[in-house]
């Protein structure tokens, strides 16, 4: 059996569950929008994993695979909820849900608690140079003084960003920043030297690799409607150790980005655990959707 937890208005969960559907594989898919109310779950640590969809309780064997996208899903409220109690509502179930894929003893990709390095930033990137992966040099601040020293020992070649998972759009430092520093005491900013050359999005699935270049004008092409993303062959050693990389984070699905600088050398910005990586599959026809629901037909061992 394999189990997908997730909104079908993600293409990713879309994606994956049309194509096992057209592979006719055992599928049963779940959206977090079905919890609590329409869906129920029975979890203990000794007592598997069951779901009751329409009256009818199912058995997730320890055998079956389980993608999910469970950080970005919306569970079931009452209208009458205050928002205070919707909180409380989406944070039980979440953590429900965390703990039955955290104890489940087949595949998950990926188990909530091994992507808890993407949570801090600077933490994760401390892992990458064991790999040979170049990290940039960082400084986490609320201090302005500390900032503006940062600033000018890099020569103004500086980017901010969020420190956190929460996604941000990633900028130039400018002159015109300096003077707003005293901002800084209300939230710290990761800063990190901003690092020439092109971006490179690697996914990992499983032992596979899926590397495309992209060109881009901007510091973050993602938001760069001009960016040029295609595929591209990863030179060797870097796809062993992206592999490498992403096992010893515990992910079998990951997109980890890179920047190749005109020195040659291989800088490391982050490993996703959750990529969204139909936006990259639609414009480089990778097949990687296929490669993911091989690994869930397929699982190796565990």
């Amino acid at each position: 059996m394999i189990v997908v937890f997730g909104s079908q208005e993600e293409s990713m969960i879309g994606g994956v569950c049309g194509e096992l559907q057209r592979r006719k594989a055992p599928l049963l898919w779940l959206d977090n929008a079905h919890m609590p109310a329409s869906a129920r779950l029975y979890h203990s640590p000794d007592g598997g994993l069951e779901i009751k969809v329409d009256d009818q309780w199912l058995e997730i064997p320890p055998s079956a695979s389980i993608y999910h996208r469970l950080g970005f899903s919306k569970f079931q409220g009452m209208d009458d909820y205050s928002e205070e109690e919707s909180r409380f509502v989406e944070m039980e179930c979440a953590t429900a849900l965390q703990n039955a894929l955290n104890a489940h003893r087949g595949l998950v990709v990926n188990p909530p608690w091994r992507s808890g390095s993407n949570a801090s930033k600077p933490y994760q990137s401390g892992l990458f140079g064991e790999f040979g992966f170049r990290t940039p040099e960082t400084l986490v601040t609320n201090l302005p003084d500390a900032a503006r020293v940062f600033y000018e020992a890099l020569e103004g070649r500086v980017i901010y960003k969020s420190i956190s998972y929460v996604r941000s759009m990633v900028q130039r430092m400018t002159e015109a920043d300096l003077e707003r520093l005293d901002t800084l005491a209300n939230c710290p900013v990761q800063l990190q030297e901003a690092i020439e050359g092109f971006d490179v999005r690697v996914h990992v699935v499983g032992d596979e690799v899926f590397p495309c270049r992209i060109e881009a004008e901007g510091s973050d092409y993602r938001y760069d409607k001009e960016a040029e993303i295609r595929p591209w062959e990863l030179p060797d050693p870097w796809p062993e150790r992206c592999v490498q990389l992403a096992r010893n984070l515990g992910l079998w699905l990951t997109g980890i980005d890179l920047r190749f600088t005109p020195e040659g050398e291989v800088v490391c910005f982050e490993a996703n655990p959750s990529p969204a990586f139909t936006w990259y599959e639609a414009r480089t026809d990778q097949p990687i959707t296929e490669c993911l629901c091989d690994l869930l037909q397929f699982p190796p061992a565990v």
